[in-house]
């Protein structure tokens, strides 16, 4: 004989098949297809700047509503390091202008698909918090606290004197 279904268990199992709620913030899960379409989404873009093929380590992946961010690592597959001597970020390696362990991403989900809106390859200080500033995005999307990074206040325009 088994055991009834309690409440708890059926709120427990409701909670991991529903995505998540509208304004949360969630990483979508491995081997999902969400979190394929994501990363197929940025890869091109990462390939045509260091040269294809490349392979995300995952830093941080977040989605809310129909925004994502990543910070990832870059590889070659197989976990094989990318040479940036042999980059167009060559000089800004050697000169130490270069975070290789970050590369940012920014996508919005339109129609079924995602579009890569803005990304920054090995930025040494905080990218994202402009694209936050411009879409009014929490800083909780790019795994960051809103008491660090408040939501941008909106102001009425001076008026003119005249």
């Amino acid at each position: 004989m088994r055991p009834p279904v309690t409440l708890p268990w059926c709120a427990l199992l409701m909670a991991c098949a529903i995505p998540a709620l509208a304004g949360e913030v969630y990483e979508p899960a491995r081997g999902s297809p969400l979190r394929a379409s994501i990363l197929d989404a940025a890869r091109p873009t990462f390939e045509q700047e260091v040269g294809a093929p490349v392979e995300f380590v995952i830093n941080t992946l977040n989605v809310m509503d129909e925004w994502a961010y990543g910070d990832v690592q870059l590889q070659r597959p197989g976990g094989t390091p990318i040479d940036w001597s042999h980059t167009k970020f060559a000089e800004d390696m050697a000169q130490g202008m270069l975070e290789t362990g970050h590369n940012l991403f920014l996508l919005h989900e339109s129609g079924g698909s995602w579009t890569l809106i803005e990304y920054a390859i090995g930025p040494t200080d905080v990218a994202w918090d402009w694209w936050r500033q411009q879409r009014g995005l929490p800083a909780e999307l790019f795994d960051a606290s809103s008491a660090d990074f408040p939501p941008v206040a909106t102001s009425p325009r001076p008026q003119s004197g005249n």
